[in-house]
């Protein structure tokens, strides 16, 4: 446990020492380091404190809470958000370690979400998707110590946050399933009939998540509902986007979307998505579940950026223990997703900097990266501990 805290406290200060560079970094050069979502996070934080909405900010689009949360960013200093976002970042590697059973990997897993450079990187840069990460993970350890109600309440509080962790309900759903009923196989109507523990677990979920709503509804009206919630359900980026669909809705840009392009952009993510819910639900295997169905969501979303890798990437390190890869394996997987990534941003820097026409090449990059994705998550399926071949590491 010693160990622990130390390597915590180092990585507090690894990330203080990157704030620091960070905000050198901004006055020296044009490309700046701070995210461009910290600075609208700040300004809204500004709206607020002068007794305004923060929708006032245009392009702010997330909750109330970011921005109530941001208001020392204006009462103390700049970088609070940033500092709060690597303390609950560090969070996520504590609550890595009360996810895995073995004590001892327990340590290390943690540690290889403590020092990963890109949890280090999208966090200092003042990017808030640890949040969403902290909170997920705490809903699985909650799950995983029966203590029910208390997770709706968090889960409920992840999807006010980033709608995301709404695809997680199924399979969290069904990992409450009885014990008898898990075991024997059962058809899908009478997988779904709800027990004590499932009542709970919605209940206390759809009548926080209503409260949490209801409160900044009232306070801010429909301008809360469309920037927070709705916007997201229909979002275009046709710059800084990964996704294999960003040549399409560059395209179609001022034109809405048809019934068809939406049905060819999400009908595989939600077929995946129901798939994965139904193999993978259960007690046992609720973390491997929750882990490829967010690695789906981001390999298929219509917007993919950097701040979404963490979605998947934190709950990686709890997942090592049930995942039967070699050191080799795990490095030349890691070496395929980052290149790939790499190979995206040459193109994708002429694009947005330099204001030449690469819309193709980026688009064929995003192909490239979405393969490699697929490539990844078809591994990690095919490690999984506790299939047929659990006996055997691949090499």
């Amino acid at each position: 446990m010693v160990d622990i805290v130390r390597h915590c406290v180092y990585g507090v200060l690894v990330r203080l020492v990157v704030i620091i560079y960070g905000t050198f970094h901004d006055k020296m050069s044009a490309v700046q380091y701070t995210d461009v979502d910290y600075r609208v996070f700040t300004d809204a934080a500004r709206h607020i404190l002068e007794g305004n909405s923060p929708y006032d900010r245009h392009t702010y689009r997330y909750t109330p809470l970011l921005a109530y949360v941001l208001v020392p960013n204006i009462l103390l200093h700049t970088v609070w958000g940033k500092v709060f976002f690597s303390l609950v970042d560090v969070l996520v590697a504590l609550l890595t370690l009360s996810l895995v059973n073995d004590s001892t990997l327990s340590v290390k897993c943690a540690l290889a979400w403590l020092y990963n450079p890109l949890a280090i990187v999208i966090a200092t840069r003042g990017n808030a998707d640890s949040i969403s990460a902290a909170l997920v993970l705490a809903t699985l350890v909650l799950l995983q110590k029966n203590k029910v109600v208390l997770a709706g309440v968090v889960h409920a509080l992840a999807i006010h946050v980033r709608l995301y962790p709404l695809a997680f309900s199924l399979p969290m759903y069904l990992s409450l399933q009885t014990s008898n009923k898990a075991k024997k196989k059962t058809s899908f109507l009478s997988s779904l009939i709800p027990n004590r523990d499932q009542i709970c677990l919605v209940s206390s979920c759809v009548g926080f998540l209503a409260f949490v709503t209801g409160v900044f509804y009232w306070l801010y009206g429909y301008e809360f509902l469309y920037e927070s919630l709705l916007y997201h359900l229909g979002r275009r980026d046709i710059r800084h986007n990964f996704s294999v669909y960003f040549y399409m809705l560059y395209l179609n840009s001022h034109t809405p979307d048809s019934i068809l392009q939406k049905v060819v952009m999400f009908a595989p993510q939600a077929l995946l998505l129901l798939a994965l819910s139904f193999v993978y639900g259960s007690k046992r295997h609720l973390l491997f579940c929750v882990l490829t169905q967010a690695y789906v969501m981001v390999t298929y979303n219509p917007v993919m950026t950097s701040q979404y890798f963490i979605w998947f990437i934190s709950l990686i390190p709890p997942s090592f223990p049930n995942i039967n890869l070699s050191t080799s394996r795990w490095v030349a997987l890691g070496a395929l997703w980052g290149s790939a990534q790499l190979a995206w941003l040459l193109p994708a820097y002429w694009l947005e900097f330099r204001g030449r026409d690469t819309f193709i090449f980026v688009w064929l990059q995003g192909v490239a990266f979405f393969s490699a994705n697929v490539a990844v998550l078809a591994q990690l399926i095919r490690a999984y501990k506790y299939h047929e071949r659990e006996n055997k590491k691949i090499e």
